[in-house]
C-alpha cells in the first residue's frame, strides 16, 4: 500500500495576519470590558489586625464605618 502524504500546516501570511489582528481585536475588547467594571475585580484590602488582638471587632467596625463615610462623602461632594 501507498502511505498517504500529509497536508503541510503552513499557512498563507494573509490568513497568519488576520488571526494576528483577530486576536489583538479580542484583547482590546476584553480590557475595554475589565475597564467598564473595576469594582468587580477588586478585593477588599486586609487590615492585617491579628486575632490575639483586643477588641478587635470593635476595631473592624470602626474602619469599616469610616470607609463608608469616605465613600457617601465622594458620592455626595464628588
Amino acid at each position: 500500500m501507498v502511505k498517504k502524504k500529509v497536508k503541510s500546516k503552513r499557512q498563507s501570511l494573509g490568513l497568519k495576519y488576520r488571526i494576528k489582528n483577530k486576536i489583538k481585536e479580542h484583547k482590546r475588547k476584553q480590557n475595554r470590558l475589565a475597564k467598564k467594571n473595576p469594582i468587580s475585580n477588586k478585593s477588599k484590602k486586609d487590615p492585617g489586625i491579628p486575632n490575639s488582638w483586643p477588641f478587635k471587632e470593635e476595631l473592624l467596625n470602626q474602619i469599616e464605618q469610616e470607609r463608608q463615610f469616605v465613600c457617601i462623602f465622594f458620592i455626595v461632594c464628588g
